[in-house]
């Protein structure tokens, strides 16, 4: 396997380092990981896995920073310097990374892509694909797709959630969507008004996966995807989780028709301790 560090542009001009990791004899083929909430590039070891794993099945592995990497950061812009970050960021701009991503990957002279999210990372590329039906594009592998909207309130107090809610829609009728609020698990405990208002209550753009709603609910979105999608988490995912297991896994079976689903028994979000089995599962799905 070669590895070498890109920089790569969104469509609207940040710039989104990675890694790229190469098998030694060259391939067409690329899958293109898209991190979760607050993640990055190189944070979460069982990216190691999937490097190792991919590479030694013929694909080359792009893993990059968007613009919700980490909480609050400073990002290259052009020339120029803008502050993002998780805490900031807004949903819908994902295509603005993810397309910028797959213009590279094309140019570099790939013809056939597999999309892959984890955690947060799932709904951008469900979301990317369901406005750009690209054809490139042959399979998505989705690690640890969450509830939104449900997560939020699993993770906040009723207290902190009604107060997050109350004082983002306050903000954004004012027009103050920058304005920092409370939120216990972000950066120094605040995110963006106008990102919590958005991007993590119910019916915002993001919330498609509504694990909440039952096993027999339908979305739109998921219902939308045509190509083959495989579905990975774990029994004691913590982040997956917020409804009992059986009416996750019949949401996503019910919702997705061409669904290819696996439990890893014992994993948690991250995947800790279980790296050999999520080798295994993706051996077979590649």
């Amino acid at each position: 396997m070669n590895q070498k560090l890109v920089r790569i542009m969104s469509i609207d001009g940040i710039e989104q380092p990675g890694i790229l990791s190469t098998p030694k004899d060259g391939t067409d083929k690329i899958i293109i990981h898209v991190h979760g909430l607050n993640g990055n590039f190189y944070e979460n070891r069982f990216l190691d896995t999937l490097a190792k794993t991919y590479t030694e099945k013929g694909y080359a592995f792009l893993t990059f920073n968007n613009r919700g990497s980490d909480f609050i950061k400073e990002l290259l812009k052009e020339d120029d310097y803008t502050i993002i970050g998780g805490s900031l960021e807004r949903f819908k701009d994902c295509i603005l990374d993810i397309e910028g991503v797959i213009n590279w990957v094309k140019k570099e002279g790939y013809q056939e892509i597999i999309l892959e999210g984890h955690s947060y990372g799932c709904n951008k590329v469900l979301y990317y694909y369901h406005n750009k039906k690209d054809d490139s594009i042959k399979k998505m592998i989705l690690l640890a797709p969450c509830d939104i909207p449900s997560e939020t309130k699993k993770f906040l107090n009723s207290e902190e959630y009604e107060k997050a809610k109350e004082e983002s829609t306050r903000l954004v009728n004012e027009g103050k969507e920058n304005e920092l609020i409370d939120f216990s698990v972000m950066a120094n405990g605040k995110i963006a008004a106008g990102t919590f208002y958005y991007d993590f209550l119910p019916n915002g753009e993001n919330d498609f996966i509504r694990y909440a709603e039952g096993a027999n609910s339908k979305s739109e979105i998921l219902n939308d995807i045509d190509i083959p999608v495989f579905v990975l988490f774990g029994d004691i995912d913590e982040c997956v989780l917020t409804q009992p297991i059986e009416v996750v896994k019949k949401y996503l079976e019910n919702n997705i028709s061409k669904c290819y689903l696996q439990i890893i028994e014992g994993a948690n979000h991250s995947y800790k301790g279980k790296y050999q089995e999520l080798e295994n599962i993706l051996k077979n799905i590649i």
